[in-house]
């Protein structure tokens, strides 16, 4: 049981580190890679965000959701169904991080996106009514990093 253990930690640790291309930022990964390859690594990026987060590493899992939500965006698949899931995916990362503010932005924004497109994102399609374009939480400062 402890080989298996040692086994499993040693393949999640190599798998964090395999990629040196992942810890570039965006416009360098954009710069370097393939524009065929970049579903590539956007999948790559979204597995380490998963990995990092069962590890407790909310930051830079964090990171990683960031770039591969700037990637799709750069590729244009800003509106698409894997672009909703991962504003879900890093608006629950903030909110495990206690910040309810860009978490609820976020949140806004996969909906948003999943009304336009008219995908069901589980509680995401629940409510059918229109969400206004300029409607942000009262209170909160817009996400600086993300613009719509």
């Amino acid at each position: 049981m402890i080989k298996y253990q040692i086994a499993i930690l040693f393949i999640i640790s190599f798998g964090l580190h395999a990629n040196p291309i992942l810890d570039e930022p965006a416009e360098d990964i954009l710069r370097a890679v393939r524009l065929s390859r970049i579903p590539t690594v956007i999948t790559s990026l979204e597995e380490r965000a998963i990995q990092k987060m069962e590890s407790n590493d909310l930051l830079s899992a964090r990171e990683d959701l960031k770039k591969a939500i700037q990637l799709k965006h750069a590729i244009g698949m800003k509106e698409s169904e894997g672009n909703a899931s991962l504003l879900l995916q890093i608006s629950k990362l903030e909110s495990r991080l206690g910040n309810r503010c860009e978490a609820n932005q976020y949140s806004h924004l996969a909906k948003r996106i999943a009304l336009r497109i008219g995908v069901n994102l589980g509680a995401v399609a629940l409510d059918r009514a229109v969400i206004p374009e300029t409607r942000k939480p009262e209170g909160c400062i817009e996400v600086s990093w993300l613009k719509e």
